[in-house]
C-alpha cells in the first residue's frame, strides 16, 4: 500500500506541530520514517481485516499514522486529548485530501457505543497514559468480539530514549529528567511520559486480551515490514541472528539456550508490537 504521506511533508508538519521538533535532527530523521512507520501500520492491519473494517486510532498524536490509516480504511476514526494534536490531524487530512472523523476526547470514555469498532490501534501511546488499565478497558469495550488492538510502545530500558533522543532518559527519577531535557534544550518537560519494561506492558494488555507478541516477526522480515530501511544495517544483523537461532531450535541440546537468547533480544528491543484480541 502507497500512501500519500511523504518524508516532505512529514517534515513541515512535524516542525509546525510536534512537542519534540526542537530537535531538528529528530524531525529531520522521523520525518524521512514516517511515511514508513505509517505504510508499515496499514500492511499490518490488511493482514487482519479487510479495507471496510471501522478503525478507531486512539490517541492520534498529529495524524501522521493516520492519515494512512485513513487513507486505506475509509471507516476510520481519530481520537486524542489535545487540541493542537486535533487540529494538526485535520489540517494534514485536508493538505492530502483524505476524509476522516477527528475528534477530541476527554482521555477517560471513548464517545462511542460497545461493539462499534473492528480495530483499535494505539501507537506509542500507553506511556503517555496516566490510567493505562482504564484505557484498555475501554478500548476492549469499543471493539467487536471478534476485533483486534494493534499496540504499540517503546522501551523503558532502551540506552536511547525515543522521544528525545538523549542518553538513559527514561532511567531517571521525573524531577531530574525534566531538569535534563530543558537543559539540553529538547523539549519543556518529560513529565507526561511513563515507558514500560516488557514484562509490564504485556501484564497491562493482558488484562483485557489475549497477546500475540508479532515483534520478533517483524525484526525477523524486515524486508517485508521495511524496517531495514527505517533502521538500518543493525536490524539486518538482529534478524540473521533470530533465524540462526531459530535453527539452533530445531536441535534438543541446543533449543534452551535459543530460546532463552531469543528471550533477551525481545527484552532490549527498543519497543514491542502487539496484536489483542478480546477475551471470550
Amino acid at each position: 500500500m502507497r500512501v500519500k504521506l511523504t518524508p516532505a511533508v512529514s517534515y513541515t508538519h512535524i516542525r509546525k506541530y510536534s512537542q519534540y521538533a526542537k530537535n531538528q535532527n529528530w524531525a529531520r530523521g522521523y520525518s524521512r520514517v514516517a511515511p514508513l512507520k505509517a505504510e508499515r501500520v496499514v500492511n499490518t492491519l490488511l493482514q487482519y481485516k479487510t479495507k471496510r473494517a471501522k478503525v478507531l486510532d486512539l490517541g492520534c498524536g498529529t495524524g501522521l499514522t493516520f492519515s494512512a490509516i485513513a487513507q486505506t480504511f475509509p471507516s476510520s476514526v481519530a481520537l486524542d486529548v489535545g487540541d493542537g494534536e486535533v487540529k494538526a490531524t485535520k489540517e494534514l487530512l485536508r493538505l492530502l485530501r483524505i476524509s476522516a472523523v477527528v475528534k477530541k476526547y476527554d482521555g477517560i470514555k471513548i464517545p462511542y457505543p460497545s461493539n462499534t469498532f473492528d480495530i483499535v490501534t494505539s501507537i506509542e501511546v500507553i506511556e503517555h497514559v496516566n490510567k493505562p488499565l482504564r484505557m484498555l478497558e475501554e478500548i476492549h469495550r469499543v471493539l467487536k468480539k471478534d476485533g483486534i488492538l494493534h499496540i504499540t510502545t517503546a522501551n523503558k530500558w532502551w540506552p536511547i530514549e525515543p522521544h528525545f533522543k538523549l542518553p538513559f532518559l527514561s532511567y531517571l527519577p521525573a524531577k531530574i529528567a525534566d531538569s535534563y531535557v530543558r537543559l539540553l534544550g529538547r523539549g519543556d518537560s518529560y513529565h507526561n511520559i511513563r515507558l514500560p519494561s516488557y514484562k509490564q506492558f504485556r501484564q497491562m494488555v493482558q488484562n483485557f486480551f489475549t497477546v500475540e507478541d508479532i515483534t520478533l516477526d517483524f525484526l525477523k522480515s524486515y524486508k517485508m515490514s521495511g524496517l531495514d530501511k527505517e533502521r538500518g544495517k543493525v536490524i539486518v544483523v538482529v534478524a540473521d541472528v533470530l533465524q540462526g537461532l531459530n535453527f539452533l531450535k530445531k536441535f534438543s541440546v541446543t533449543r534452551a539456550i535459543a530460546v532463552g537468547l531469543e528471550t533477551c533480544i525481545l527484552h532490549v528491543s527498543l519497543g514491542w508490537l502487539f496484536i489483542g484480541r478480546t477475551r471470550k
